[in-house]
């Protein structure tokens, strides 16, 4: 396999950490990912192996019992884990994103509470914010509401794309509190246990890709509350740095390419039937290869500096970095599947072979949040030396 070279190294404490995840997308995860898109399901299986191997805590702080990875040590973690599965992959960035903010906005005793219960009985965290008929292309807005039930609230609303619909233990979700002007003064964060009365998950996750995410919508019918519940003070979240969801989507999307990448190399370096020479001696193979590494390693430098310097960036420059790096990720994604199809020609359509599975989930980066179109507008808004933000909320 070709060579790579980085400035930006994992901290030895933390290497066999990558050696588990790389161990567990090669021989766990990259097995089951075919039958997980077909069944169009969560993968419980896969999320025992990460509750076995202790990655579940990840990005619980060692004070705590968990691991406690920097970001760059979670970026690499996670791409290992999204060559293996990218819906595997994308929803542990969901977990881990949650675990983050818990670092910075919830009481010690949630803290204790919550850490805990990763640490020592495998909890799951579900980050579900998405409405129907909100697009982060431009500004977000809350509609669910929450209002005062005695001690408590009662939530109301339906949120779309709630990956781990079906798998998690928690859903971490943010609701606008009724009677508040602005989001500042009215948006609560919320930690509801998923067995709740009155959660009705709507079983309408069915897309061409990420298909075992389980993002089915999930409707909340007068849920109520406990004050135990609400994580944070009201607006809280909105001063919080938001990075470690883009760090993981960078690191999931470039997984994908690692995968398709290797696969391509692989295939051109297999005989052929007829008994020609293999693909990979003509020099049209070459170019083709090259451009695709040249992408990828662009890609890889992008995600690397973002994982490096996220927690050391003023937020202009963060924002900079981070657009660039999930643009190019998630282009490079979609780039090399797409070609990749091209290099294997009609076998690559089968169902047999990974190709247009990795396709099909490369095409769902162009379109998270900030979808791509988005991240060319701020970076060229900051070139420009105009002011600019990666998401925004009316």
């Amino acid at each position: 396999m070709e060579p790579k070279v980085s400035p930006f190294k994992v901290p030895e404490r933390h290497r066999k950490w990558v050696d588990i995840a790389e161990e567990l997308g090669r021989d766990a995860f990259a097995p089951r990912a075919a039958m997980l898109d077909a069944e169009n399901r969560f993968p419980f299986e896969n999320y025992d192996d990460l509750r076995a191997s202790g990655l579940l805590a990840l990005m619980v702080p060692e004070s705590f019992g968990g691991i406690g990875a920097d970001s760059f040590t979670y970026a690499t973690v996670l791409g290992k884990i999204a060559q293996g599965c990218a819906s595997t992959g994308l929803t542990f960035n969901m977990h881990s994103a949650i675990l983050y903010f818990l670092r910075y906005i919830a009481t010690p005793a949630q803290q204790e509470r919550y850490f805990g219960e990763v640490v020592t009985d495998g909890a799951v965290f579900s980050s579900i914010t998405s409405e129907p008929g909100i697009s982060f292309r431009h500004k977000g807005k809350v509609r669910t509401h929450i209002e005062r039930d005695g001690d408590g609230y009662r939530l109301t609303g339906r949120k779309i794309f709630c990956s781990l619909s079906t798998g998690a233990t928690y859903y971490f979700t943010w609701s606008f509190l009724e009677g508040a002007e602005s989001l500042a003064d009215g948006l609560l964060t919320v930690l509801i246990p998923t067995d709740r009365d009155g959660i009705v998950i709507l079983d309408d996750w069915n897309t061409i890709g990420m298909r075992a995410t389980a993002s089915n919508s999930i409707d909340f019918q007068n849920v109520r509350i406990e004050p135990d519940d609400v994580v944070g003070e009201v607006g809280a979240i909105l001063g919080q740095n938001m990075s470690i969801w883009s760090v993981g989507y960078t690191a999931v999307y470039i997984g994908i390419a690692e995968a398709a990448f290797e696969y391509c190399v692989n295939a051109m370096r297999a005989p052929r039937s007829d008994g020609s020479p293999p693909r990979s001696e003509d020099p049209l193979t070459w170019q083709e290869i090259g451009r695709l590494s040249m992408q990828l390693e662009g890609a890889r430098r992008a995600r690397d500096t973002l994982g490096y310097l996220s927690g050391e960036l003023e937020p202009e420059a963060l924002a900079y970095v981070l657009n660039q790096a999930k643009y190019l990720a998630t282009e490079a994604a979609h780039d090399i599947t797409t070609q990749g199809m091209r290099l294997l020609g009609g076998r690559g359509l089968h169902r047999s072979q990974p190709m247009e599975r990795y396709l099909r989930d490369a095409m769902a980066g162009l379109v998270m949040p900030p979808a791509n179109e988005r991240c060319l507008e701020t970076v060229g808004k900051l070139a420009l030396g105009l002011p600019a933000k990666t998401i925004e909320f009316e």
